[in-house]
């Protein structure tokens, strides 16, 4: 994807977290690789405000170019996390409900469902609480995320990334709706019936096939 088509994506991809609830406001922030470094959100617009030119290029060091916007206060997950992960090409961070009150609980999210293996585990991990913005906070980000798709961000929200914008907020929505299943299913007063380590291994799998052929 040139830079261009990317700064529209990004832009695209805001919207549409707002538009499925996942974001509102100026919460949250989306980032894309480009082969010039990453392309991220800026700070304190809402979605509904962006255009293609506001979006902020960002080197490898995570330093804007001369004469752009200031990029979201949590630029530097999406450097690390593409710094760190050649396979991903697209982040997206949100204060969705569920996966927000889900990470204030300090815990990860539980296979209540096999659509945990989405993710890439048995369960999506919860980073530990830093101020955001810090370099602690995306520390803390890329180590809790290791392989996987998806983390949780204690008192804070959701992280997704994706080898493209639509996976990784698809995967955002799944996350969500994981959440909400985990808190339903706990308030009918039961002990959660998770599913073991290797029948998620065994669905993930499965997921290789799933759907139309490319």
């Amino acid at each position: 994807m040139n830079e261009a088509a990317a700064r529209t994506a990004v832009v695209e991809a805001a919207r549409e977290l707002e538009r499925l609830g996942l974001n509102q406001g100026t919460a949250g922030n989306v980032g894309v690789r480009v082969p010039a470094g990453v392309l991220v959100t800026p700070t304190g617009m809402a979605p509904a405000r962006l255009r293609p030119d506001d979006v902020v290029l960002l080197d490898a060091a995570g330093t804007p170019a001369p004469g752009q916007r200031r990029p979201t206060s949590e630029w530097r997950i999406h450097v690390d996390v593409m710094a760190a992960r050649s396979d991903v090409h697209a982040v997206v961070h949100t204060h969705s409900p569920e996966a927000t009150a889900a990470a204030c609980l300090g815990q990860p999210l539980p296979a209540a469902h096999y659509v945990v293996a989405r993710t890439g585990g048995p369960a999506v991990p919860c980073a530990p609480y830093a101020t955001y913005g810090t370099p602690e906070l995306s520390a803390n980000v890329v180590g809790a995320l290791g392989a996987g798709g998806a983390c949780l961000m204690a008192n804070h929200g959701l992280l997704a990334v994706g080898p493209d914008l639509d996976a990784a907020v698809a995967l955002a929505l799944d996350v969500e709706w994981l959440a909400r299943v985990v808190r339903l299913a706990r308030s009918h007063g039961q002990p959660l019936r998770v599913l073991p380590d290797d029948e998620i291994a065994r669905v993930a799998e499965r997921f290789g096939t799933y759907g139309q052929p490319s």
